[in-house]
């Protein structure tokens, strides 16, 4: 009994320098956990944000393809046009080259003159209205 009395203040050394090991350990855990939380909150913070950013980036490139199609469609159709007026170019170019209209109003001039005349004429008037065409997109 009386070896216990004697080993009582060391196991009383051991125990208190136990304990404080356990309240340091667990201060330390406590301190990871309070971090791992914030880091939580923070990465879940920063997911529901890049969520938004890849939804509004999809919301782009959905606009941006619609828009594509769009271009791609009109240019389609310019270039169908632009199609026409070179073969409509070309027609008339061949029916120059066959005829020497010079030799031919010479000769002629009361057959040429009017013909050159209202066709320059027609020519006038559809350069007018495509440039108020024009002028009417633009304004």
């Amino acid at each position: 009994m009386f070896d216990m009395i004697k080993l009582l203040p060391l196991l009383l050394v051991i125990g208190g320098g136990a304990y404080m090991y356990h309240n340091q350990q667990v201060a330390q855990f406590e301190a990871t956990i309070a971090q791992q939380q914030v880091n939580i909150t923070t990465l879940q913070n920063n997911q529901i944000r890049l969520e938004d950013a890849v939804e509004r980036e999809a919301q782009a490139r959905e606009q941006a393809e619609s828009n594509l199609q769009t271009q791609l469609k009109a240019v389609g159709e310019m270039q169908g046009r632009l199609s026409a007026l070179t073969k409509e170019r070309d027609e008339y170019l061949s029916i120059f080259r066959r005829h020497d209209l010079t030799k031919l109003a010479r000769v002629k001039p009361g057959l040429i003159e009017p013909r050159i005349n209202k066709g320059t004429a027609a020519v006038f008037r559809q350069i007018e209205e495509d440039s108020q065409e024009v002028a009417d997109a633009d304004s």
